[in-house]
Parts: structure tokens; C-alpha cells; sequence
């Protein structure tokens, strides 16, 4: 046993009773957290059993436990994403394994806080360790911000204020920080963190009234119509196409139609779905001079998001827009820098262009880059005003996935314009409100909407991902002095 402590004696009955019904309890809370049909007021303590299930004691028995029941608990959350479109594995396991690892490391190095180093040391190890352990996740891996605490909170555009001055990072410590106090409260006794809880009720208040105070902003700029276009492509017809690209011809006709109907309702700006069409290497030519014929007879801006594919077999393709202005001018070419792991994509090197059209600098991304925070900053430091975000996702990533990228957007104080296939589709101005939305299974595909045009500052935008640094350094901080608690307890 590495170490043991209880506040009251129970016997070995009583033990594995209470023990189990951690486990369980958190189990149920993480699965009724994170993903599809969750309760976002759970996300506040829904670690609160597992650090109470440690706050009892730290034995190797009880880590492995822990560890086994965190992988089961995040395999059965992450499988409410997929759905038909999508295979169970590898995606499923591929998320859930690393995100049941980071929360795992920031419950035990918590509990040993704790129990070492007192209870406050425990009660702010874990917010830290999981923004920390979050930023290194978004930065260094392929797993973009899936996971995240602060994202158990979308749904609400008043928290959603705070990424404005932290990013994620700050919205994540203070949800985080609820179950901290829960699982030390119900441990310890209120009194015990009588102090916290005031300093934590504040910082909630203080949140909640910043976020109500920023969002009674007017969204700065005049206003530009844009729209977004949703290919007559869906998800068994683009992947029947892996077999024959030209069996997607047929539904160019009807892509271009829809286009020009977005036109018709007076959009000067038009942006497709993520990948709404893909060609041959060949046919490239053909499909973007169609593209460019199309911006110069109908005076817009048209962002043609689409695949051509390299190889066959193994299918492989390069994952891209095209920017074209009124003039033919081709004013960008970018490629997807974060393609979704496992998809055949090559990877993209640079930043998306900032591209002036009337008096409003556009820019974007397309789809799974906008889970990146480091993406929406580059856009906003490179001096954007509006972000333009082809995508495609599914049933199960639907509307959070939306959320996510507005979220991200809201942090930089970019409007942004997300045309998605086989989920809704948003427009949103710089503060996280929905300016319009068009539903999954619309059949008219064309979403017009009339968009704020100028970025509004953040201090996010200026300091980047601080926070999550001096969160990484405290959890360092506390690691070293286990560190050397334990050896000197050894002389």
C-alpha cells in the first residue's frame, strides 16, 4: 500500500461498498457529461467520486482500479459519437484511451496532493493538471480539444465569454474546480474549505457577469451577406467514390445550382461544405475553371472546399479550398493542417491567406483545424475579420463539434460562417450568438445569413495560452514536491 487515509475507521465491507459506489457514480457522470445527450450542469462535479474514491486512499490496487474504470467509462461516452457514418474502431478507443489516461493522472496526482501535501494543495492539482494536460493534448496531438471540461459547457454563450480572456484553459479550471471542492467538501466537511467555496462562488458570479456584460455588446462592422453551401454529397455517396471519383459528376450540376441560387439570394460571399465535391487529379482543372467562370459572371466571392485524389489504392487525397475573387483571381489555395486521424488527407504547412474583399479581411479553415484553438488565434493575429470554416461531420459530433469551432472563434472575436455536411450548419458573430443555422437534412442546402464584419479584440488573442502554461507549471510544481516528500520520508 503507498499510502492510507480515512477520516472515519469502517470496516473491509464498508470500504469496498463505498469504493464501488464511487466508481459508479463517476462512471454515470462522465458518461452523462462529455459527448451526446449529456447534462452540462454535471460537467461541475462529474469527478467529484473518483478524487473521493482516492481522498480514502491511495493504494496501487485502487489506481489500477480507478484507471480501468475511467477506460471503460470514456470507450462507453466516446461511442455515443458514432453513428452509421462512422466505424466503431479504431476512431472510439482511439479518443477515449488517452482522454481516460490524462484524467486519470490529474485525479492521482490530486489525491496524492491531498493526502500529502494538505487538502488545498489536492483541491487545485486537479483544475490545474487537467488544463495542463488539455493544452498539451491540443497542441502536441492529433486529438484536437475533444474532451475538454470547458466544452461540457457550449451551451451556455454566457460562460462561453470567459475563452475571450483565458481560452479554453480558464473555462476548463473553474468547471474543474467544482468537483475538486465537491469530492474535499464531502471528505473533509464544508468548513474545511469554507474559504474556497467563497473564493469559487465569486469567480463564478464575477464570470457570469462578465459574460452577460460582453454579450450586451453590439458586434462591430457592417454587415456582409454570406453563404454557405451544403453539397448534394452525402456520406455513402462520397464513399462509394473511393471506388470510381466519377461516379460524383452527376451531383457537380446540382453543387453549382445551389450555388448560384446562395447568389440569387444576394450572398456576395459563397463557401462550400468541406470537401463538397472530389476529383482526379485531372479533372481538377475542369471543376475549378467552372469555380472561376462562376465568381467572375456572378460578382462574388466563391471558397471552393473540395478533395482531389492522389491515389486510389490506397485512396489518398489532398483536402483543400480555393478561394476565387469577382476578377478570376485565384486568392488563396489552402490545405486542412489537422486532418482528422486516420482520414487519407495530406497535411497542410501554412496558414490560410487573409484575403481582402470590399473592405472586410477574410480568412479560414477547414472543419477539424477549428478544434484547434492555435488555429482560430492564427487567423485573428494574421488580421482577420471573418472566418470562413467548410466542414463535414456527423450525427454524433452533431451540434457539438459546431460548437466547438464557435467556441474557439469566440475566444478571438471572430464572426465565423461553418457550412457543415450531414450536421447543422452556423454562422455565428463574435460573440457566440447564432446569426443563422440551416438544418442537417435541409434539401435546399443554401444558408444565407447577413454577417457582422470586424473582429472584436481579446486578451486570449494577446496572450495566448498562458494560463494553461502556469497551470502546467504548478502541476509540476506539486509533482516535485511529492517528489521529494517521498524521499525524504524514505531517510
Amino acid at each position: 500500500m503507498l499510502l492510507t487515509h480515512s477520516t472515519l475507521p469502517r470496516s473491509n465491507a464498508q470500504q469496498r461498498r463505498s469504493s464501488g459506489l464511487y466508481l459508479l457514480t463517476g462512471s454515470v457522470l462522465v458518461f452523462m457529461t462529455f459527448m451526446r445527450y449529456s447534462l452540462p450542469p454535471l460537467g461541475w462535479i462529474a469527478f467529484a467520486p473518483f478524487l473521493a474514491f482516492l481522498y480514502d486512499s491511495v493504494s496501487m490496487r485502487r489506481l489500477l482500479a480507478l484507471l480501468a474504470v475511467l477506460a471503460v467509462a470514456f470507450v462507453a461516452t466516446v461511442s455515443k459519437m458514432a453513428t452509421p457514418e462512422i466505424p466503431w474502431a479504431p476512431p472510439v478507443p482511439m479518443f477515449a484511451v488517452p482522454l481516460a489516461m490524462a484524467y486519470f493522472v490529474a485525479v492521482m496526482l490530486a489525491a496524492l496532493a491531498h493526502h500529502r501535501l494538505g487538502t488545498r494543495w489536492g483541491i487545485y492539482a486537479f483544475p490545474s493538471t487537467v488544463v495542463a494536460l488539455g493544452w498539451i493534448q491540443y497542441t502536441f496531438t492529433p486529438g484536437s480539444s475533444w474532451g475538454a471540461l470547458a466544452h461540457t459547457q457550449l451551451d451556455s454563450v454566457v460562460l462561453m465569454q470567459l475563452v475571450s480572456l483565458t481560452g479554453l484553459g480558464g473555462l476548463t479550471f473553474v468547471v474543474a474546480l467544482g468537483s475538486s471542492l465537491a469530492a474535499a467538501a464531502w471528505r473533509q466537511g464544508v468548513t474545511a474549505v469554507r474559504s474556497d467555496l467563497v473564493v469559487f462562488a465569486i469567480l463564478v458570479t464575477s464570470i457570469s457577469l462578465y459574460g452577460q456584460l460582453r454579450l450586451g455588446s453590439v458586434a462591430p462592422g457592417p454587415t456582409v451577406r454570406v453563404a454557405g453551401v451544403v453539397s448534394p454529397v452525402t456520406h455513402k455517396d462520397f464513399h462509394a467514390a473511393f471506388a470510381d471519383i466519377d461516379t460524383l459528376r452527376p451531383f457537380d450540376d446540382e453543387l453549382f445550382t445551389r450555388t448560384a441560387h446562395a447568389a440569387d439570394l444576394g450572398a456576395r460571399v459563397v463557401v462550400w461544405n468541406e470537401m463538397a465535391t472530389v476529383v482526379t487529379a485531372s479533372g481538377e482543372k475542369a471543376l475549378t475553371e467552372r469555380g472561376q467562370a462562376f465568381a467572375q459572371q456572378r460578382g462574388v466571392m466563391l471558397v471552393m472546399a473540395y478533395g482531389v485524389a492522389t491515389s486510389m489504392r490506397p485512396f489518398h487525397d489532398v483536402n483543400k479550398y480555393r478561394l476565387y475573387l469577382p476578377d478570376g483571381t485565384m486568392a488563396d489555395e489552402y490545405v486542412k493542417r489537422h486532418p482528422v486521424p486516420g482520414d487519407p488527407d495530406e497535411v497542410g504547412t501554412v496558414h490560410a491567406r487573409i484575403v481582402r474583399f470590399g473592405d472586410i479581411r477574410f480568412t479560414g479553415a477547414i472543419c477539424y483545424d477549428y478544434g484547434f484553438p492555435g488555429i482560430a488565434r492564427d487567423n485573428a493575429m494574421d488580421g482577420a475579420d471573418i472566418a470562413l470554416v467548410p466542414s463535414s461531420d456527423w450525427r454524433g459530433i452533431d451540434p457539438e463539434h459546431a460548437q466547438m469551432a464557435v467556441m474557439n472563434a469566440v475566444a478571438v472575436g471572430l464572426p465565423m460562417l461553418r457550412p457543415v455536411r450531414a450536421a447543422r450548419s452556423f454562422a455565428t458573430d463574435q460573440f457566440g450568438h447564432i446569426v443563422g443555422s440551416l438544418p442537417a437534412n435541409s434539401s435546399e442546402g443554401v444558408l444565407v445569413v447577413a454577417l457582422p464584419s470586424r473582429r472584436v479584440p481579446t486578451l486570449y488573442t494577446t496572450i495566448g495560452e498562458s494560463l494553461p502554461l502556469a497551470a502546467l507549471a504548478f502541476s509540476l510544481f506539486v509533482g516535485l514536491r511529492l517528489i521529494l516528500r517521498s524521499v525524504l520520508s524514505r531517510r
